[in-house]
């Protein structure tokens, strides 16, 4: 992937100082990545736990959603927008988007196969009413954050931090591609 860092540098180069102008087209490619990469990440995901506030979300489900959206980009969206833009830069960050996350998606096959298979113990009611109390919240809200924290211990058991630190760089091009790719869409050139 060291090609691949270097293109993006000069796509933002050339954006940056205007030489690159996504035309409307382009725009609505990159409206349409991120339209669908936010309908993505807000679908109800019920068999990953969410803890007390909204956002607290599994490693796991993040990358069930980034497979997903790797999947979405491939097939829905270089599919159509390949033939329709050619040599366009808006394609190429498609493209460097899903091979970006490319390394990352033989990860997530096996933690979501090693997720389904284990169980976890229920919540008691005493633990339940003491997390509800404890959080100031509802016993359904105390027994979902429960539920989260002890997915979040499997993690951390199954998964140490030294292999997400492993798998940062990744996650940090993917964040540069779908800055890039704002900035393309949005105009806001002066970062």
């Amino acid at each position: 992937m060291t090609k691949a860092p270097e293109r993006l540098r000069e796509i933002a180069r050339s954006l940056n100082r205007r030489q690159w102008r996504p035309t409307p087209a382009e725009v609505e490619l990159g409206s349409t990545f991120f339209h669908r990469v936010k309908e993505l990440e807000e679908e109800p995901h019920p068999e990953f736990p969410r803890g007390a506030d909204h956002w607290s979300r599994l490693h796991t489900e993040n990358l069930v959603v980034l497979a997903r959206t790797v999947t979405m980009a491939r097939d829905e969206l270089l599919s159509v927008w390949k033939d329709r833009l050619p040599g366009s830069p808006m394609v190429e960050l498609v493209e460097q988007y899903v091979s970006g996350a490319e390394p990352l998606l033989p990860h997530a096959e096996r933690l979501v196969a090693a997720w389904h298979g284990v169980t976890f113990p229920e919540p008691i009611a005493d633990e339940i009413a003491y997390e509800a109390k404890r959080l100031n919240v509802s016993a359904e809200e105390g027994e979902a954050n429960l539920r989260y924290w002890k997915a979040v211990r499997w993690e951390e058991k199954h998964h140490p931090e030294s292999l997400w630190d492993d798998l940062r760089p990744a996650w940090s091009y993917l964040g540069a591609v779908r800055s890039t790719m704002m900035a393309a869409v949005t105009g806001d050139t002066d970062y």
